[in-house]
């Protein structure tokens, strides 16, 4: 069930053409062994891996300290949404370049990256597919080489999470995208997501055959 429309925005736009020159290849073959507990979506037409909420919470408590030195909660709601609510911690970015900018202009190794949106079910998956093949094109020289190999998308996404640890969430407020108080800023958003689609789908054509420089 989708999300809202800009649900159909979004799916159309996990169709796009990535940048890097090698062929799309899926995310499970060449991927060193995952560290956290995980599962994958049977539902879904991805190979990202899923946690639910309890091991996040391990994860910011400290219980995986030993396999990791960096923690990133990529929020992917649009900024009232995260404004109004948001996992403590969490770093909201719903623009896939400006993400893509900050982890790759000096990736940090043995980072844990945890992306969600309200349900996780689209503006997620899609902006961590992104950055999956973002970071191929990146070490496209040394495959099966990732900068981010532990990256996860949140089961049940904010919203599930906010119905079991209200207290881990900053303020601990829950606006749903579709909020008719922010009507406009909603549509606002969509726009973006449209006009960013178009602009990938350019620049696909523009920088396709170059090495990624990020």
């Amino acid at each position: 069930m989708f999300e809202h429309p800009e649900d159909i925005v979004v799916e159309r736009e996990a169709n796009y053409t990535t940048n890097a020159p090698l062929p799309s290849v899926p995310d499970i073959e060449g991927t060193p062994s995952l560290q956290l507990p995980h599962t994958f979506s049977e539902d879904q037409a991805d190979t990202l891996p899923r946690i639910d909420k309890s091991i996040l919470v391990e994860l910011l408590d400290g219980k995986y300290n030993d396999r990791f030195d960096n923690i990133m909660v990529v929020d992917c709601r649009f900024e009232y949404e995260y404004e109004g609510g948001h996992i403590s911690g969490a770093v909201n970015y719903n623009d896939k370049d400006f993400l893509a900018a900050e982890l790759f202009s000096s990736p940090k190794p043995r980072t844990a990256l945890v992306f969600h949106c309200e349900y996780s079910a689209h503006r997620a998956p899609i902006m961590a597919k992104y950055i999956r093949h973002k970071d191929r094109a990146y070490n496209v020289d040394h495959y099966p080489q990732l900068s981010y190999p532990d990256m996860y998308i949140l089961e049940g996404g904010y919203s599930a999470f906010f119905a079991e640890h209200r207290t881990l969430c900053y303020p601990q407020n829950y606006v749903e995208m579709s909020a008719k108080e922010h009507e406009f800023a909603c549509e606002r958003g969509l726009g973006k997501v449209k006009q960013r689609s178009k602009l990938n789908r350019a620049q696909t054509f523009a920088f396709g055959q170059h090495s990624p420089q990020m």
